[in-house]
């Protein structure tokens, strides 16, 4: 619920009054001036604005710069993470220990306010590449988008600064959170000012606009990935206890140790790449506030964050590259799991609805245990671990002489695609893949660390999987046809996807039917006559990225599709029996009996059996009294109802 600071009694104007004594030497958290939002032009526009149509999901995207006055702390005293830090009260221009400062803050937030759900992540941005990245959102921004929060990322450090400036040195030449080079290390403002961030969110201003635009902040999750997480790990342990300023903080991908006596609701999630040393239960506890989950194969950046920012990066940054010793990046998607975070932490804050605890990792002589693929067991266990289709870890490192962010290589994991015996032995094909990883995503839903939507998402990626070859054909209508073959098989549904669908004789050789299905519905038109057997392979073009030139993956063909027979042939001339006395040539006196004989239906070209004769088409036998001339015309059908050639009999009866 929203905080109301403690010593605030009234706001006037922009003084501001405290139930504190006289002698306090300020607010314990700054309150700014706002400005903005900061127009935008082609030529001027926030560093790494989304790329994400957000008006598809009713939001806006808008950037605040704030400016105050922050302290600094004295975070160092004690390494129990239990001892408050203390706040410096002497220094800066006016000797009072604050320090002018002006940032900015991003805002992503539903256009109309009602539709906002009441929850804000603040997210400190991360500055490890040299600029601010706001890598939890890049996780997953569809599922906020879609379930009505609001996002705020905040450029609270020094490198991320420096960065804004050579972006765009007209848009923030005046950044300034480093007394302007009087702290070129360590960021002393920085927590000061992410708080004064989350005033600005709460709607506590000096002055200027509101910067959620009338959004209610019910609950502010303070959230930080990697180096940033272990900022707001400080910020927990020893700043928070003196502004009370969040109400939960979800912190990823590092393992800092947080105090267990604060109520403030925190969910830590760490992957793989973090837990290859035990965290034990006695120093990572779960408490009555504090959640510690841990993702087996993770890595510390995850994939789903990578493919995000990529092109972003490309376009306001540089390309980043990197040549690894393993192919880099787990394929396991944590960031649903931190998606269950955030929901957990607004039910936890607003209702009391603790999140589940979570299975640890396992370990034997402090090292993980792995199964003969080199999984790691234990810990949250998505399907990509439990129905597996190749080795996904958290550890990696970087090739020589590899681009310089290959030095990140140990924070991207791998991902080791089995080799296709291994995977033909766990699979039959591409349904049964996809129906063990339903199976495995229901169980795992079961579990509570992933969110209902998410389960059906990692459903539809399971789907794309694009290494296993397809089911074999089915026709869509019978196996008998004149012409027109239907047919249809499960494969991959992965984009830049075509199938080949070949077909072979009874002669026994395959030629290709189709070069290029789009997807796994197809009719074949005019097929030659012949008993045909049918299979199909898929071939999917994986697109370029920043860790991989493109490649195209073909699949081995199906199992068979047999015997469908392709009869537009009728059969043989039918022949005609008649009975009865003759007196003449073609001349009969009194009764007549005719019966019709059919013939069979002849091979086809490939040497094998037709379709059969319809025996229903063959005339019953029929006597005849009545004198005159008769015509006796007769065609016989096969079971496809290609008609025969007609037979002639012209009699008379006296």
């Amino acid at each position: 619920m929203h905080r109301l600071l403690a010593a605030v009694v009234a706001v006037i104007g922009t003084t501001l009054l405290f139930a504190a004594p006289a002698a306090a030497a300020g607010p314990p958290v700054p309150v700014p001036t706002v400005t903005g939002p900061i127009p935008v032009t082609a030529n001027s526009y926030p560093f790494l604005a989304t790329d994400i149509d957000l008006s598809k999901y009713g939001y806006m995207e808008e950037e605040y710069f704030i400016e105050g006055d922050a302290y600094r702390y004295d975070t160092t005293p004690s390494n129990d993470p239990a001892v408050t830090a203390t706040r410096t009260e002497t220094g800066g221009p006016n000797n009072d220990g604050t320090y002018p400062f002006k940032t900015r803050i991003v805002v992503r937030r539903p256009a109309n306010a009602s539709d906002a759900n009441g929850a804000v992540v603040a997210e400190w941005y991360n500055v490890t590449a040299f600029r601010d990245i706001e890598w939890n959102w890049f996780g997953d921004p569809e599922f906020m988008l879609k379930n009505g929060y609001t996002f705020v990322g905040v450029s609270a450090q020094k490198v991320g600064a420096d960065g804004l400036k050579a972006f765009d040195s007209a848009r923030y030449g005046d950044i300034n959170v480093d007394d302007n080079g009087g702290f070129p290390t360590g960021d002393p403002l920085s927590y000061d000012i992410y708080g004064a961030a989350l005033n600005a969110i709460r709607g506590n201003r000096a002055s200027g606009p509101d910067v959620l635009g009338g959004v209610a902040a019910d609950t502010v999750i303070a959230s930080g990935e990697s180096q940033s997480c272990g900022r707001l790990s400080t910020h927990y342990n020893k700043i928070e206890p003196l502004q009370n300023i969040a109400d939960a903080y979800l912190l990823t991908v590092c393992s800092s140790v947080l105090r267990t006596d604060r109520p403030d609701k925190a969910i830590r999630i760490i992957t793989e790449t973090e837990n290859q040393i035990e965290r034990p239960d006695a120093t990572y506890p779960d408490t009555a506030a504090i959640r510690h989950w841990e993702v087996a194969g993770g890595s510390h950046l995850p994939r789903l964050a990578w493919d995000r920012v990529a092109e972003i990066l490309n376009r306001d940054f540089l390309e980043i590259q990197v040549t690894c010793n393993k192919f880099p990046l787990s394929l396991v998607q944590w960031p649903f799991t931190a998606n269950r975070a955030i929901s957990g932490l607004v039910d936890w804050v607003e209702s009391g609805t603790a999140p589940p605890i979570a299975p640890r990792g396992q370990y034997d002589g402090g090292s993980l245990v792995r199964d003969q693929y080199g999984i790691a067991q234990g810990g949250i266990r998505f399907p990509e671990l439990t129905v597996p289709t190749g080795t996904n870890d958290g550890v990696n490192s970087a090739a020589p002489g590899g681009p310089i962010f290959s030095q990140f290589c140990g924070l991207l994991g791998s991902n080791t695609l089995f080799e296709r015996p291994t995977l033909d032995s766990l699979y039959t094909d591409f349904a049964d893949y996809v129906s063990q990883y339903a199976d495995s995503v229901d169980a795992f839903l079961a579990t509570d660390f992933i969110l209902p939507e998410d389960a059906v998402r990692l459903k539809a990626i399971s789907r794309q999987f694009p290494e296993l070859r397809p089911t074999a054909p089915m026709v869509t209508h019978r196996k008998k046809t004149s012409g027109k073959v239907g047919l249809t098989w499960v494969g991959t549904e992965a984009p830049d996807t075509d199938f080949l669908v070949q077909r072979k004789s009874a002669k026994g050789k395959w030629k290709t039917a189709k070069d290029k299905s789009k997807g796994s519905n197809l009719v074949l038109k005019n097929e030659p006559q012949g008993t045909h057997s049918y299979r199909v392979r898929s071939s999917t073009v994986i697109p370029e990225n920043n860790i991989a030139d493109e490649y195209t993956t073909t699949t081995p063909f199906s199992e068979e599709l047999k015997k469908v027979k392709v009869d537009r042939t009728g059969p043989k001339k039918p022949k005609i029996k008649v009975k009865g006395k003759r007196v003449g040539r073609n001349t009969y006196r009194g009764k007549v009996r005719i019966k019709v004989v059919g013939r069979p239906d002849p091979k086809l070209p490939d040497g094998s059996a037709g379709v059969g004769l319809n025996r229903k088409s063959v005339p019953k036998v029929k006597k005849i009294r009545k004198k005159g001339r008769k015509v006796i015309k007769v065609r016989t059908r096969d079971k496809l109802g290609n008609k025969s050639k007609a037979t002639k009999v012209v009699i008379r009866i006296k």
